[in-house]
Formats: C-alpha cells, sequence, structure tokens
C-alpha cells in the first residue's frame, strides 16, 4: 500500500470517528445508526465497515488512541514511579482534551470492564504497566513478593475507574489528579506503617 493510499485511508478513519462522536455527544449512543454516521461522514456503508467491523468498534478505535499516547510517553531512564506517572499523565491529558467521547463511551456502557481487559489494547496496556513494575521490582524500588500479574492489574483497574468517575462526573477533580491519586494508593498503600520498637538493649 503506498504512503497516499495509507493517509487516504487514516484521513477516512479519523472523518468516521469524528462524525461518530459529534453524534454520539448530540443523540446518544444507542440512538445512531451506521446509516447516520456514514451520512455524516459522506462515506458508504461499505467504507465504514471496511474501518470499523461495528458501531461499537469506534470506541475501541477511542482506546486504540490513548493506548498508543500511553505507550509513547514510556520514554527514557527513570523509577518505575516516574515511568508510571508519565504514561497516566499522557492518558490523562488525551483524554481530557477529548473529553466527550469519553463520557459517551460510558454513557453508552460500552466500557465495559471485563471485556475491555482483554481487548488487544489493554493487552498491550498491562504488558507495558508489567514491564515497568518488573523494572521496578529488580531495582529493589518495588516489593518482590506481590505477583507481578496481580500488581499490574491493580494499576489497570485503578486507571479504568479513575476514567469512569471522571467521565461520569466531570466536575470534580480532573483526570489527572484522580489518576496521581490512585497510583498513590496501589504504591504507597492505605496502612499507616507500623512505629519501630525500640531496639532492645545489649
Amino acid at each position: 500500500m503506498s504512503d497516499r493510499v495509507s493517509r487516504r485511508r487514516a484521513r477516512t478513519r479519523e472523518r468516521i470517528f469524528t462524525e461518530a462522536m459529534r453524534l454520539f455527544a448530540e443523540r446518544g449512543f444507542d440512538a445512531v445508526t451506521v446509516a447516520d454516521i456514514t451520512e455524516a461522514a459522506d462515506i458508504g456503508k461499505g467504507t465504514f465497515f471496511t474501518h470499523f467491523p461495528s458501531k461499537r468498534d469506534v470506541f475501541r478505535y477511542l482506546g486504540e488512541q490513548v493506548v498508543r499516547v500511553v505507550l509513547d510517553a514510556d520514554v527514557g531512564d527513570g523509577t518505575a514511579e516516574e515511568r508510571l506517572r508519565r504514561m497516566l499523565d499522557a492518558a490523562a491529558d488525551w483524554l481530557e482534551a477529548h473529553p466527550e467521547p469519553a463520557r459517551q463511551m460510558v454513557k453508552a456502557r460500552s466500557f465495559n470492564l471485563s471485556l475491555d481487559l482483554g481487548s488487544e489494547n489493554q493487552k498491550r496496556f498491562n504488558a507495558a504497566v508489567a514491564d515497568i513494575l518488573a523494572a521496578g521490582r529488580s531495582s529493589g524500588e518495588l516489593r518482590d513478593d506481590v505477583p507481578l500479574g496481580a500488581a499490574a492489574l491493580a494499576v489497570q483497574c485503578g486507571y479504568y475507574a479513575c476514567v469512569m468517575t471522571w467521565a461520569a462526573h466531570p466536575d470534580g477533580e480532573t483526570l489527572r489528579d484522580r489518576l496521581a491519586t490512585s497510583l498513590d494508593i496501589i504504591l504507597n498503600g492505605l496502612m499507616c506503617p507500623l512505629p519501630r520498637r525500640p531496639a532492645a538493649p545489649c
């Protein structure tokens, strides 16, 4: 495929996504049909299905954008905490710059946690988080007595919970602040450190 064709396909895909998000915002997800989207984007149904197998896959495209931004943010050196914060900050910045698609995703109940955690996008996200946590364990920054998969899942679930509550209640904290608090809780826990007992006399 030539570069010109690739660019044209990318522009068409982006136009479909943009028009679909606009219609979802105006009418709600359930009230919008594929025919509505194709008419707004000035394309045929065949073109729509070439880019998106279903209406719901338009939202999955949103996930692709977020995961790409997240993975691109994990560059350079740093501690595990610094790398995780860079990734989550990048996701927050992108979503806060595109708030309506995220909110429509929640309103449409297409943000199905159990299903989305198994999607290819989220497998890539989870793998990136697991790599960072593994590096933190190797350096001695993080505990090594917690299963790596469980730790990565905790970060991922915290991310999802923050996105969903922010999308549903946008007047509260920023998404960036919500994610920062969630990561603090995951990394540092809720319990106060126990006071040290005085050393026994020699």
